[in-house]
């Protein structure tokens, strides 16, 4: 069935069309309503090589060695220690630790697109307090288990990579996208069953017409909406009765309008008398 014909079927069954749009409409502000609000918050570390480099002598006297600019030093190297990080942190045990059991609130860590020595967290919870405080634990996190994998290769300790917070945990946002989609989602369901209970309901009261009226024997009526006739103006003047072969005013037919009022009977006129004369003089 094409648009306009959907259209005429929800107009003759509106008395449940109706209920049933504003029943969808209820229903979405309850989805809306129920479904939580997820707050996000995020934060960046940096790593850094020692300004030292990765040796270190103990025979090298401190003022002897060589003063470099660590920000100058941003290598491969720096960029495998982030994407390790990115791993661990990826652990669902890990993800356990921080978040809680049974916790709803989520982080992620990645290098971004740079793919390193930049390191993004961010969380997602369902209160601005939770999403916050989850950042910095995977800050806190991510600068002792970078010191703990170090240690265990046995590195010198002057020659650490360190991890610097260049952004702490910003201000929670409230996300409502997921909310939108959820009463999205829910509304075109709603309008589709409508639609669907609307025909059903159709289909079922048409079938039981036709039955009806092969009982009883009568024309079965069309439920199709026809236009109505052009209401006749009340000021129209009344039509004038035409004389019929006899003389006498022809009387109106049923149903034509103006037909109560009053037949006048108009005499037919006597023929001229001739100027010769006839028979009859």
């Amino acid at each position: 069935m094409d648009f306009w014909g959907t259209v005429r079927v929800l107009r003759r069954r509106w008395y449940i069309a109706v209920p049933a749009v504003l029943l969808t409409g209820v229903l979405a502000l309850y989805v809306y309503v129920t479904v939580p609000t997820r707050y996000e918050s995020s934060g960046v570390l940096v790593l850094t090589s020692p300004a030292a480099g990765g040796r270190y002598s103990e025979k090298t006297k401190p003022e002897d060695v060589v003063k470099v600019n660590p920000l100058l030093q941003f290598d491969g190297s720096l960029t495998t220690t982030a994407q390790i990080l990115t791993q661990v942190l990826g652990d669902p045990k890990t993800a356990e630790e921080l978040a809680g059991k049974g916790s709803t609130a989520t982080y992620t860590a990645n290098t971004g697109p740079v793919g390193g020595p930049l390191l993004f967290i961010s969380t997602e919870a369902d209160s601005a307090e939770s999403a916050e405080g989850l950042v910095g634990k995977v800050l806190e996190k991510t600068v002792n288990e970078l010191a703990a994998q170090q240690k265990a290769l046995n590195a010198p300790e002057q020659t650490f990579i360190t991890a610097q917070i260049l952004v702490k945990p910003t201000t929670a946002s409230a996300k409502i996208g997921g909310k939108v989609r959820y009463v999205g989602a829910a509304t075109v369901v709603l309008l589709l069953l409508t639609i669907a209970s609307t025909f059903a309901a159709d289909s079922i009261m048409n079938r039981m017409r036709r039955r009806k009226n092969d009982e009883t024997g009568d024309e079965p009526e069309s439920e199709v909406d026809s236009p109505a006739p052009p209401p006749v103006p009340s000021h129209a003047p009344a039509a004038r009765p035409q004389p019929n072969g006899n003389g006498q005013a022809a009387r109106p037919p049923q149903g034509v309008p103006n037909a109560h009022q009053k037949t006048v009977i108009i005499p037919a006129p006597k023929p001229p008398k001739p100027a010769w004369p006839t028979k009859d003089d």
